[in-house]
């Protein structure tokens, strides 16, 4: 939701076609995958600048949920973040510390994100079981 708008927002790769990336992870280290450029907003020295990156593409969304996975159990600096999978707001807490995301607010605005959820969830469910 908040690296995608809701997925209104996906990357698109030099041909037009769709990244399929939903979690902004970036094209770095051993990545030998297809990428898309595209400018970001990043926390650097106390204030967000905009940079050019390199982002991962993939072939489906599928895909990239499973990358997101392959990254986060397979780094060891996201160790603590998956140990806390089943504590949402510890997790996204230890995201940042591992520096998933370089905006110091990252934990807290991913938590308002599921909070919304919820009770949208909330009123979805009270909307659809009342009797009128």
């Amino acid at each position: 939701a908040l690296e995608t708008g809701w997925g209104k927002s996906v990357m698109r790769q030099a041909d037009g076609s769709s990244s399929h990336n939903l979690f902004g992870i970036k094209a770095t280290g051993n990545w030998q995958g297809d990428q898309a450029r595209a400018i970001t907003s990043e926390f650097r020295d106390g204030r967000f600048v905009k940079e050019t990156a390199a982002f991962r593409s993939y072939d489906s969304y599928q895909d990239s949920f499973h990358d997101l996975v392959s990254l986060l159990q397979n780094n060891a600096r996201y160790k603590d973040a998956v140990n806390a999978a089943d504590k949402p707001e510890q997790f996204v807490r230890e995201l940042q510390k591992a520096g998933y995301a370089t905006d110091p607010d990252y934990a807290s605005k991913i938590s308002q994100i599921a909070k919304q959820m919820k009770s949208y969830e909330s009123y979805a469910a009270v909307a659809t079981t009342t009797k009128l």
